[in-house]
């Protein structure tokens, strides 16, 4: 017999199973972008040191050739605690004894807004790119990254320009081929099929320069000259980088995945729980996630305002 006593018992499991069902029912962008670590700590952090320079001219019966690692820029992660309650009263349960089982869709609720809530911080990791520090002090996207700590005179530019087009994707490609350098100067080779991350906003423009039927500029009227562009990038649309959520609807982002420099640390993945109060008389239910996200190093890639 279903009674109101075991009804939290009996559905829990349930319950946990919904929340977990909608936070994954839209497939999540920073799953893609983001490196996912899980780590128990408080704190995580991240150190680095540099390759080795360029190879130096060696004399006969001549010692030398030494050189340090540079140390470089630290990051740490505070993995904070996020959840979301709610509660039933017992006399609510008394007068409807499925009271209970009507809040699946409050459970499911839980699951939507916690996946909300990843992505929304992750995104916001880039949109805010623009005008929040990364570790060595310079924005995100500037055009003043030092090149290591002990060589802050030179300077590196990862801050692209103007609205996503084939002319600027084409500036954009020089700008990184100058600036895309490791902590000793050593250019960086550009991975093959860098994601593009763009806002919904820029979808149509997107499918014009990217999309695998394209055999031409787009922004000419001689449709004779080959676009290279086709087939080159990953697009991949996220609603989370747009105005209305926080982000902008003309900024866009050329993103290196391989570097792993977008991190989200995770101490305590989403769950649920649900137990009783009965000093209180309430039936409680409450799901809850530890976890910090940023970035290590402006080298996870370049960026524009689109303006």
């Amino acid at each position: 017999m279903l009674t109101t006593n075991v009804l939290t018992e009996l559905y829990s499991p349930i319950y946990d199973e919904f929340v977990m069902m909608t936070f994954a029912e839209e497939t999540q962008v920073n799953t893609r972008v983001f490196q996912q670590i899980n780590d128990s700590t408080k704190t995580y952090i991240t150190h680095g040191l540099s390759g080795l320079g360029i190879w130096v001219d060696a004399n006969e019966a001549a010692g030398g050739g030494y050189e340090d690692p540079s140390k470089t820029y630290s990051k740490t992660f505070t993995q904070g605690k996020l959840w979301k309650k709610f509660q039933e009263s017992f006399e609510a349960v008394d007068f409807d004894e499925y009271a209970l089982l009507k809040k699946e869709d409050d459970i499911k609720a839980m699951g939507r807004g916690a996946r909300a809530k990843v992505e929304t911080d992750t995104s916001a990791v880039l949109y805010n790119g623009f005008s929040v520090a990364s570790p060595d002090g310079q924005y995100l996207f500037s055009a003043s990254h030092p090149k290591n700590p002990d060589e802050t005179g030179t300077t590196y530019d990862n801050l692209l320009s103007g609205p996503l087009s084939h002319d600027n994707l084409e500036s954009a490609e020089k700008q990184m081929s100058d600036n895309y350098k490791d902590p000793k100067g050593i250019p960086i080779v550009v991975e093959e099929s860098p994601m593009i991350l763009y806002p919904p906003a820029l979808r149509g423009t997107v499918a014009r320069i990217f999309s695998d039927r394209a055999t031409g500029r787009p922004e000419i009227d001689n449709r004779d000259e080959v676009n290279r562009f086709a087939g080159k990038y990953t697009p991949v649309e996220w609603r989370y980088l747009a105005a209305d959520l926080g982000g902008s609807d003309t900024a866009w982002y050329i993103i290196f995945n391989s570097m792993n420099f977008l991190k989200i640390v995770w101490s305590d993945k989403p769950s649920f729980s649900a137990w009783t109060d009965e000093d209180l008389e309430l039936y409680k239910f409450k799901g809850r996630m530890l976890y910090d996200t940023g970035v290590t190093d402006w080298r996870c890639g370049f960026a524009s305002t689109g303006l």
